[in-house]
């Protein structure tokens, strides 16, 4: 990897590692629903020229707009404000890893190893520690609410991968697109104060706002994605995991969230099983790009 390309993902990696922190900043500032709405609607101002039809697979789009956009943001930002802390959050969203795999096998007719399978038991597991703990989650509808969210990311992995012929751009602009309005009529007929919280939080939200919509969408997944186009998976193995566990640490040390015992081994457990599936999965694409093999 060149040292350009090795500073991007750096750059991604920390990009997406403080954004948890971000996150719960906003949320606190701005009802979460809205501040959600407002974080897509900055990205498909800035992502327009990109929103061209996808003839034939609108239906799909729209779809994976809702899981991965509004569904997945909306419910793991309501978590954020269901919880005082910022770690627990950030652990607890890494449980699509193992969903997704669990739906692939389901929908995909995809296999799973030995490995594979260890690597989903030992991360559920590590969420069910962080369940029990009641200083990470004084309400568990919180951890519901997260998990949720993080569920709908991976079933819009799985639509993503019927979808052919969409570049990576122009797929955030649809997510952006759909995910927007429904954000902000969802947060209009359940939360209240929006406009007035907004307007409380002033520039300080706003940088709030732009740094989730910009950082960590535009610039986040976008890197990552013109990555991906440039080299094997297995290389960037390391940086896709490493934003949660920056995540916890700047959790711990801007949000001062309390380091457990529980937090501390759900947190491990949860990390390695999802190290574990991903560095499989990276040395499956390899398999298959060296053999040509599809299985």
């Amino acid at each position: 990897m060149s040292l350009r390309h090795l500073l991007l993902a750096l750059v991604v990696t920390l990009i997406w590692g403080f954004n948890v922190v971000v996150t719960k900043w906003g949320v606190d500032a701005i009802p979460p629903v809205f501040f959600a709405g407002l974080r897509f609607l900055v990205v498909a101002v800035l992502l327009a020229p990109w929103l061209r039809p996808v003839r034939g697979q609108m239906g799909r789009v729209v779809a994976i707009g809702l899981t991965s956009g509004a569904l997945h943001f909306g419910l793991i930002l309501v978590g954020y404000s269901l919880t005082a802390h910022v770690a627990p959050v950030a652990v607890a969203i890494q449980v699509n890893i193992p969903f997704m795999v669990l739906l692939a096998v389901l929908f995909l007719g995809e296999t799973v190893g030995a490995w594979r399978l260890a690597g989903m038991a030992i991360a559920f597991a590590g969420v069910m520690v962080l369940g029990f703990d009641p200083v990470a989650f004084e309400d568990p509808l919180a951890l519901v609410v997260v998990c949720t969210g993080a569920c709908s990311f991976a079933v819009s992995v799985i639509l993503m991968r019927g979808v052919r012929g969409v570049e990576p751009m122009q797929m955030q602009a649809w997510i952006a697109a759909v995910s927007f309005p429904a954000l902000l009529a969802m947060s209009f007929l359940t939360e209240g104060g929006q406009v007035a919280a907004t307007r409380a939080a002033g520039w300080y939200g706003a940088a709030l706002v732009l740094y989730t919509g910009i950082g960590a969408s535009i610039i986040g997944h976008g890197g990552m994605f013109y990555l991906l186009q440039r080299y094997p998976v297995t290389y960037l193995v390391p940086f896709m995991i490493a934003p949660p566990m920056l995540g916890v640490f700047f959790g711990i040390w801007l949000h001062d969230d309390p380091v457990t015992a529980k937090l501390a081994i759900g947190g491990l457990m949860t990390m390695s099983g999802v190290a574990i599936i991903q560095v499989r999965e990276a040395l499956r694409a390899r398999r298959q790009r060296l053999t040509g093999s599809t299985v």
